[in-house]
């Protein structure tokens, strides 16, 4: 059986789900500046990386998947996130040898709520409701089931039923019912 985990990424709070079965764990994990040096905040990235990869504790033919970050803006800070994001894929997917899937931001409102431009709350409200034993308890952890849950559906074995209103459309292009 795949476990399926969802990776909400951000450099100061990750949210991370993990489905095996019918079990739910979800989590947050923290990463605070070690100084305004570039060495320090690379030191920084690499130390969440690793974090990541000893907190959900990869096995073969787990299904990860990380929500894909627009980057939009200009200047040192999206330059950064830009780097720690890459830098992290990277590091699952070439040292870890782990394959992602990649979840967009609309995708994972859409697999919650049934729209792409809904709000964190709404995106909590609705994993709460629909997922309860996910116990997830900040948008960041709520980003990461619904990232899970669509890890799943992307790997053919979806761990919850949805409306088909909440079917990403990319993802039933083609389908007949």
């Amino acid at each position: 059986m795949s476990r399926f985990i969802g990776i909400d990424y951000s450099t100061t709070s990750t949210g991370v789900a993990i489905v095996e079965g019918s079990q739910w764990q979800s989590f947050t994990l923290r990463s605070k500046p070690k100084g305004d040096t570039l060495s320090a905040y690379y030191e920084r990235i690499q130390d969440l990386a690793h974090d990541i990869v000893a907190a959900i504790d990869l096995r073969l033919g787990d299904v990860i998947a990380i929500e894909g970050i627009a980057f939009a803006g200009r200047g040192s800070s999206v330059d950064r996130l830009h780097y720690a994001w890459h830098r992290t894929a990277e590091f699952l997917t070439r040292l870890q040898k782990a394959e992602l899937v990649i979840v967009t931001t609309n995708q994972v409102k859409q697999l919650a709520t049934g729209k792409g431009n809904a709000q964190k709350d709404e995106v909590l409200l609705a994993t709460e409701r629909r997922l309860p034993q996910a116990q997830a308890s900040n948008n960041d952890e709520a980003d990461a089931v619904w990232i899970a849950v669509g890890a799943s559906i992307l790997a053919g074995s979806p761990v919850i039923d949805l409306p088909a209103a909440h079917m990403p459309k990319a993802w039933t292009k083609g389908k007949t019912a």
